[in-house]
């Protein structure tokens, strides 16, 4: 008897097609094409600051440093498997040692709470990455996670307004529509991390106050998408670890059309279903007006290890995935017609920083904000798709790999998602990412990969020798596991899901 198996139904996922009307765009080449872009002097992205450590603009022709640029190139790096030495230096770069905390930008005193949490959440991400255990490093993140605690005590928790100034140990906000209460879940994300990772179990009670305060919300509270996507995780993970949590609200606000940053439907004539909002907007149709590339593809961090520990929300996800990735094309000013762009002479491998509705009488349009146009600190995320989205024979079908970014699981084997978008059976073959060789060396024998591939919800296994093979039936969701040959029977539950995890609910 065949089982059907429970997940959640979004009615925003559910208004996207299963099988985009453009192709999956070539991240590969988008990657190597943008490495190359990167380094290149005539584009005015990377120099070398006067302590002699790399530094990267946030735009073509731009000489900033910003962690949420920084950061972002530096996992990549990671995550593809190359060596970090030469842009780890930097690291140091973006602590205040007089606040004890990691900002933005070292230097500056005044700063807005999303830009705030989400420099801290990626300076986690670079120490899971480059530096796990570094004594040095942790005991920085510590007095960080501590500085933001205290920070949300002066403040009582309350996190509606814009950001927060340092020097002048006060809130401000310089306008109403610049209010982000959706800080919390950032803050309850913080927490949670300090908790699995800096020795600070006395934190996940604090995570959990704090996202309940989130979840408490009558409206959908979303400002900018960092807070709202690593909440998610933040909430899927107390879930499966005990602490009773709604997990289907919190993903309902990231896929909500209505009053939170997805977009659906069409600009013009190209199909945007699956790109993010910047940001909530002077109002809602300046919010709708527009998707920017960094919030497109930084959510997928948070979003796919939420499955690990939230499986019910494997098809939505991959639904949501599948178009947001083939979608972002539109930052190259590529669709099913060619776009308006307002910058192109410069760089074409370098994406957009957005896409506008309308711009010049022209719709749509590639371009940019206030800065700049062709963004890197959005186009650097294209090194951790091609380790997160990995290609199948099939180019309607990718494994998506929900553990690569789970920086509050200490130790991980590679579990994978994967969709059959048609009505017939499709046998797809696929690759893990380069990084597994170095993050579970045993699942390769002499450099080559030698594995058993689990089926996590048919309960099945079976060998694979160099690729991962599988049939997918016709709609079917696979979640499935490359594990050691030799540990199958003795591995924990909590290295493909959290303990207790109910895979998915069986319907008679």
């Amino acid at each position: 008897m065949n089982k059907k198996y429970l997940f959640y139904d979004f009615s925003s996922i559910n208004a996207m097609p299963e099988i985009p009307t453009l192709k999956m765009p070539d991240y590969d080449k988008l990657c190597h094409d943008f490495k190359i872009a990167l380094l290149e002097s005539e584009n005015g992205v990377f120099s070398i600051s006067k302590n002699g450590h790399p530094k990267f603009g946030a735009y073509v022709m731009n000489s900033s440093n910003e962690m949420v640029t920084w950061g972002v190139l530096t996992v990549g790096e990671f995550l593809l498997n190359n060596s970090t030495d030469w842009i780890a230096q930097s690291y140091g770069d973006f602590f205040n040692e007089t606040l004890g905390l990691y900002l933005n930008s070292k230097d500056s005193s005044q700063i807005e709470y999303w830009y705030l949490f989400y420099a801290n959440a990626l300076a986690g991400a670079v120490y899971r990455c480059i530096c796990d255990g570094d004594p040095i490093i942790k005991e920085k993140l510590k007095r960080s996670c501590d500085s933001l605690f205290n920070l949300a005590l002066e403040i009582d928790f309350d996190f509606n307004d814009q950001g927060y100034d340092f020097n002048l140990k006060k809130k401000f906000t310089k306008k109403d529509s610049y209010r982000q209460p959706d800080t919390i879940a950032g803050f309850a994300y913080q927490m949670l991390f300090a908790a699995c990772n800096l020795d600070k179990p006395g934190f996940i009670d604090e995570s959990y106050d704090a996202i309940k305060r989130y979840l408490s919300f009558e409206k959908n509270p979303w400002y900018e998408v960092p807070n709202g996507s690593s909440g998610l995780l933040t909430v899927a993970w107390l879930n499966a670890h005990g602490y009773e949590m709604d997990v289907k609200k919190a993903c309902e606000w990231l896929f909500d059309p209505e009053e939170g940053p997805l977009q659906l439907g069409e600009f013009g004539e190209e199909g945007v279903d699956g790109l993010m909002m910047g940001w909530r907007g002077y109002s809602r149709e300046n919010a709708c007006f527009s998707a920017y590339s960094m919030e497109t593809l930084m959510p997928l961090q948070f979003i796919l290890p939420s499955v690990r520990y939230c499986p019910a929300l494997a098809n939505d996800v991959a639904i949501y995935a599948i178009n947001a990735l083939t979608n972002f094309q539109l930052f190259y000013g590529i669709g099913k017609n060619k776009l308006y762009e307002t910058k192109p002479e410069y760089d074409a491998d370098i994406p957009y920083e957005k896409i506008e509705h309308t711009r010049d009488g022209h719709t749509p349009a590639a371009c940019g904000d206030f800065y700049g146009h062709r963004s890197v600190y959005g186009g650097g995320y294209i090194y951790w798709v091609q380790a997160l989205a990995r290609p199948t024979t099939n180019p309607s079908i990718v494994a998506f790999d929900l553990s690569l970014t789970d920086w509050l699981a200490r130790e991980v084997y590679p579990v994978f998602l994967l969709k059959n978008p048609f009505d017939c059976d499709v046998e797809v073959e696929f690759t893990p990412a380069e990084v597994w060789s170095k993050k579970q060396p045993s699942l390769y024998k002499d450099g080559h990969l030698l594995a058993k591939v689990w089926d996590l919800i048919n309960n099945t296994s079976f060998i694979c020798d160099s690729k991962v093979n599988l049939i997918l039936n016709p709609h079917e969701v696979k979640l499935i596991s490359v594990i050691d040959l030799d540990v199958m029977p003795y591995i924990k539950n909590d290295m493909i899901f959290a303990k207790g995890v109910e895979l998915c609910s069986v319907l008679n």
